[in-house]
C-alpha cells in the first residue's frame, strides 16, 4: 500500500526512454558470500537495465546457507533470471 501511495503522489515523474536508446536488456547479478563468515548467509542482488534506463534492482540477505561462493553466484543468477521472466 505504501508503494501505491508513493506512486500516486508523484504522477509527473516516470521512467524516461530516449528516442536514440537501443532497447537492449542488460542484467547484472552478484553475491557476497564473505559478508557473514560465521552464519554463511550471503547477500545477493541484481540490476536490470533496458537501454540506458534502469528498470529493476534488488538486494537481499538470503535465508539459506550456502556451501560455496559458486553456489551463491548461481542463486544470484537464478534470482535475476526469475525477475526477467516475471517482468
Amino acid at each position: 500500500m505504501r508503494l501505491l501511495r508513493y506512486l500516486k503522489s508523484c504522477l509527473e515523474q516516470g521512467i524516461l526512454f530516449p528516442t536514440q536508446n537501443p532497447l537492449t536488456l542488460t542484467i547484472c547479478s552478484d553475491s557476497d558470500w564473505v559478508d557473514c563468515p560465521i552464519t554463511r548467509r550471503f547477500i545477493t542482488g541484481y540490476f536490470l537495465q533496458l537501454g540506458s534506463t534502469p528498470i529493476s534492482w534488488k538486494s537481499k540477505k538470503q535465508t539459506i546457507v550456502s556451501r560455496s561462493s559458486a553456489e551463491a553466484e548461481y542463486l544470484a543468477i537464478a534470482n535475476a533470471t526469475s525477475e526477467v521472466i516475471w517482468t
